[in-house]
């Protein structure tokens, strides 16, 4: 994004002359009546957006109420890259219509080009939510939707080029929370249209709202009576949208509809106005001889630790610690080297941010992240002799994706500290959503489940309780582990896990069939349809396989 986008927008875009006298930019939608009560009010913005943001805080609450991984994640999320983008269009034409301007759609769309990564991260994080029953990379998936969202809206209405990591997070902790004291905004704009008025009501949204909370009652009614009727509609029903319409579900998607609608009225209300992190922390502020003295101290161990793994660990050449043999050496200690090497990329960020430019911090951050990558490729070394002798499991697998994502943050960390113009947040922040895309279309579980069960030997152990709790994600692999060894949906998970592992802390008594039918039983009340999701479906089918 270019550093005069904010600029361009406050005046209406590039070659547009400023606002007529007496106007201020209130947000998209934006012109304002002058001598109002409240300068943050705008009767254009509501007349504009009132009901596109009613009409997708529904769409919203309908699509992802109990249903965060389903195909429906994908089709939201084309939603509301057009609805971002149809906003700032509505906004870049009636700013243009106020100067006196017609700016036609393309050239409105046109300005958004530096919004297609955001809008592509989106949609690749929608997408890999239907392709997974992982609840950590949904989980993780869905906020990475939502702060690439807010993300592209900030980035378009203010210069986030050039935000350090402090003025970054500041602006972006200021825009989510301005949005939810912007909540009121509605009645605000509302009430400010009805003045511009001269006092008559502009109905059009009332009359909307009254008919959707008629109609819905009647919809609930008709349906259970249809459905009690006859029985094939009703499982039409159960199958496409699940019980929603058959239970309180339906009151509750009301209710979320109405926050979300609140929240992004808020959201658009703020995000317009610009200025976002006026008032954060100047950075560079102290001196420097402070950072100097506390990374020179800290830098001597780092150096010496160093040496230390490249004689042991990664050449082997100098003798180990007595009672201690090489493997032993190499398998531990990982996570709190991952940990050392985490706290070193904040101290940079921190001292870069906070201390004034000086050469010397510089070069003595910069051998600090030098130490830190030596700090990480031992860890990885460490961790790899691990896993090759026990195996996968979530906690290991996401320490590799933390060095990598660290290694990746740290390179952009090291060109900050001699290029001034680096866009540090933004860089920080992409690099996290795209390692995190990655890592969801690989599947974690999938992976864990496929190594463990595929490198079992004769003096190795699976611990198959583990692999079986992973999921939808797991199932292929499982089955067909269960399928080579002869064991069978009737037999027990105790019988089936004694071969290889004594363990048994889930299940008890349960059959391998019993607890592969749990994987089946997820989806039922959320309609087949509605909560469709590749991992889940896929699973279903091998799991009925099998079990016949």
């Amino acid at each position: 994004m270019d550093n005069n986008i904010e600029q361009e927008n406050m005046n209406g875009g590039p070659g547009m002359p400023p606002p007529p006298q007496g106007y201020m930019d209130a947000g998209p939608g934006m012109a304002t009546v002058p001598h109002r009560r409240n300068p943050a009010a705008s009767p254009d913005r509501f007349r504009q957006f009132a009901i596109p943001t009613l009409i997708y805080a529904i769409v919203c609450a309908a699509c992802l109420y109990k249903n965060w991984s389903s195909i429906l994640s994908a089709v939201l999320a084309i939603i509301s890259v057009a609805f971002i983008s149809s906003c700032i269009i509505r906004y870049e034409r009636r700013i243009a219509h106020m100067h006196g301007v017609t700016l036609s759609y393309g050239e409105a769309l046109s300005k958004q080009t530096a919004l297609m990564p955001y809008y592509i991260l989106v949609i690749l994080l929608s997408v890999a939510l239907c392709l997974t029953d992982d609840s950590y990379i949904i989980l993780g998936c869905n906020v990475g939707i939502i702060v690439m969202e807010m993300y592209a809206v900030m980035t378009y209405f203010n210069d986030t080029y050039s935000h350090g990591i402090f003025k970054g997070i500041f602006s972006f902790a200021e825009l989510f929370f301005a949005a939810v004291g912007y909540m009121n905004m509605p009645f605000v704009d509302r009430n400010a249209e009805k003045e511009a008025n001269g006092g008559r009501k502009n109905t059009k949204l009332i009359y909307i709202v009254i008919g959707c909370a008629i109609a819905l009652p009647i919809l609930v009614i008709v349906l259970n009576l249809l459905s009690s009727a006859d029985p094939v509609f009703e499982k039409v029903i159960k199958d496409i949208f699940g019980k929603i319409f058959f239970s309180w579900d339906i009151v509750k998607i009301i209710l979320w509809a109405v926050l979300i609608f609140f929240f992004v009225y808020g959201f658009i209300a703020k995000a317009g106005r610009g200025g976002l992190s006026a008032n954060a922390p100047k950075e560079g502020r102290y001196d420097a001889v402070i950072g100097i003295t506390i990374t020179i101290v800290l830098t001597v161990f780092y150096l010496i630790f160093a040496v230390v793994q490249v004689a042991y660990l990664f050449t082997n050449s100098a003798g180990l610690p007595d009672g201690m043999t090489y493997a032993e050496y190499a398998r531990q200690g990982f996570f709190q080297l991952l940990f050392v090497a985490v706290v070193n990329v904040c101290m940079v960020l921190i001292f870069s941010a906070v201390f004034k430019k000086n050469m010397m911090l510089n070069v003595s951050l910069f051998i600090m992240c030098v130490c830190t990558y030596i700090m990480i490729a031992s860890s990885a070394v460490r961790l790899y002799m691990y896993i090759s002798e026990y195996s996968l499991t979530y906690l290991r697998i996401n320490t590799i994706w933390a060095l990598v994502v660290t290694s990746v943050v740290m390179l952009g960390v090291i060109v900050s500290l001699f290029w001034n113009r680096m866009p540090l947040f933004r860089y920080i922040l992409m690099v996290i959503m795209v390692m995190f895309t990655l890592y969801a279309f690989i599947r974690p579980g999938a992976v864990i489940a496929k190594y463990n069960l595929s490198h079992v030997n004769s003096e190795q152990e699976v611990d198959l309780e583990y692999v079986m709790d992973i999921g939808s994600d797991g199932v292929p692999y499982v089955v067909d582990y269960l399928r080579d060894n002869d064991i069978s949906a009737d037999d027990s998970v105790d019988k089936a896990c004694a071969e290889y592992s004594n363990r048994s802390y889930y299940w008890g008594d349960e059959t391998v069939g019993d607890v592969l039918k749990d994987i089946l039983e997820d989806n039922d009340d959320k309609g087949y349809v509605r909560s469709f999701n590749f991992s889940r479906h896929r699973a279903s089918r091998i799991i009925e396989d099998y079990i016949r």
